[in-house]
């Protein structure tokens, strides 16, 4: 892999931050010496430019966005928006395109290539469930590596004793989840409704996924006190919700995911349909 714009000291903590990715999650050896990351001060001008060769594939963020090449040997870049860097969040944002690289290569790899997908071959092939999985992977594994690489930055480089790491507080991202049920909530018709809805799978994927980090099982209340399950119950079901959970949990990697899929849409729908009721009873 190949560091532009970085530190020699970023540098180093990227490669410490990689030895904190299981090779099943992540195995980016294949992948390594055909990926240029670059820190850059004019991320939307860089963004733009790639997006004339390489659409949206529905993975972008303000804070990186994943130039992924579908041929197959084909070479990868990442840019990381330097003005959206924070501390040590460029390593959160760095490893979170690294997973969504080592998921779409595979998924490219099986499905043919993803800037070639029709609408209908899609839906088949589970491209947006996949999205959605690579999404809660993605914060999953992004939270870990920034919280142990955040705990060592203070404690240290040796590992804790017994190897159990403690963190005195954590902190969940709420919010976008918050406005994203009431935005379907408030909507007053079927196609506003299924906008939100898939802006309400994604903020709950990215919520579900650093929880996820903490627990192993399906609890999201015993974690999070500010858990919106109430609010979850009167929209589309809390025990969908759950089962997507469950779900998203057991997918642990890419032949995980493939095991869970259907399970995955299983939940989405029936999430969709009782979600629906309000507005097409």
């Amino acid at each position: 892999m190949e560091l532009f714009n970085f530190s020699a000291d970023e540098s180093r903590r990227i490669h410490r931050a990689l030895t904190f990715i299981a090779k099943r999650e992540l195995d980016f050896d294949p992948l390594s010496a055909r990926t240029l990351v670059v820190k850059t001060d004019n991320y939307e001008d860089a963004c733009q430019e790639a997006a004339r060769y390489y659409p949206a594939l529905g993975l972008e963020s303000g804070n990186a966005r994943l130039v992924f090449n579908s041929a197959k040997e084909g070479f990868h870049k990442i840019l990381v928006n330097k003005a959206a860097i924070d501390g040590l969040s460029y390593l959160f944002t760095l490893v979170t395109e690294l997973v969504h690289l080592g998921n779409l290569s595979r998924y490219n790899a099986d499905h043919g290539n993803i800037y070639r997908l029709e609408a209908e071959k899609a839906i088949a092939d589970h491209y947006y469930e996949f999205l959605l999985w690579s999404k809660f992977q993605a914060m999953k594994i992004a939270t870990r590596v920034h919280a142990l690489m955040a705990w060592h930055e203070v404690n240290g480089e040796a590992s804790p004793e017994g190897g159990r790491y403690q963190f005195a507080q954590v902190a969940f991202p709420g919010e976008e989840l918050d406005a994203a049920l009431h935005t379907i909530r408030q909507a007053e018709s079927i196609a506003v409704w299924r906008e939100g809805f898939w802006e309400l799978l994604e903020a709950l994927s990215l919520y579900l996924g650093c929880l996820a980090f903490y627990q192993h099982e399906p609890r999201p209340a015993e974690l999070d006190e500010q858990f919106p399950a109430t609010l979850i119950e009167e929209t589309v079901g809390l025990e969908h919700c759950l089962s997507l959970y469950a779900a998203l949990l057991v997918a642990k990697d890419y032949p995980g995911w493939i095991a869970e899929k259907r399970n995955i849409r299983r939940a989405i729908v029936a999430m969709q349909e009782q979600g629906k009721q309000r507005l097409d009873p």
